[in-house]
């Protein structure tokens, strides 16, 4: 596959090389159009996190899993708690939606502002779409994010992380397992 792909971007690149090669190479006659293999890619993959690759931390249950995407001015070890109390939440939430065939497969992004008691006090927030994906994103991932309590700024000081900035948050994404939510 790897190969196919080299060779057919030489082919264009070679047709894009040559005056009017790319006229003769792009009319072959027939009506094959070739369309490079994919994949499609639902559920807890669709958001990359199968792999852990570009998330601070990963947390993964039977089904659904929760990526700590950043945690600003708070310590790693605090994040990861955090997601880990978030993991076993959606667990939690999702096998009782499940048990009440009200589990839709879905996804959602949370940005959590945190402020200098450590209670969260702004959301942003992101849901894949369906009816029964957005309530089960409030019950299961928005809801328990709300709950979340992180250690409270230390007096005096300004900055709590490396990079010297006086906000601090966790941005987290969720995703979790269930029936395809039927289109409209």
């Amino acid at each position: 596959m790897i190969e196919r792909r080299r060779a057919a971007k030489a082919l264009l690149a070679a047709s894009l090389a040559l005056p009017g090669a790319g006229a003769a190479t792009g009319c072959g006659g027939g009506t094959h159009d070739v369309v490079p293999e994919s994949r499609d890619v639902r559920g807890a993959a669709a958001m990359g996190v199968v792999s852990g690759e570009g998330y601070e931390y990963v947390a993964r249950r039977g089904l659904g899993t929760v990526a700590l995407a950043e945690a600003r001015g708070i310590a790693p070890e605090i994040g990861v708690a955090a997601t880990e109390r978030l993991a076993d939440a959606l667990q939690s939430c999702a096998a009782e939606a499940q048990r009440q065939r009200q589990l839709a497969r879905g996804a959602a992004r949370v940005v959590a502002h945190v402020n200098d008691n450590g209670a969260i006090d702004a959301i942003q927030i992101k849901v894949s779409p369906g009816r029964r994906v957005a309530a089960n994103a409030i019950l299961c991932v928005i809801a328990p994010v709300r709950l979340l309590t992180f250690p409270p700024r230390s007096a005096g000081s300004e900055a709590d992380d490396a990079g010297g900035r006086k906000d601090r948050g966790i941005a987290i994404e969720a995703t979790w397992e269930g029936e395809d939510e039927p289109s409209p």
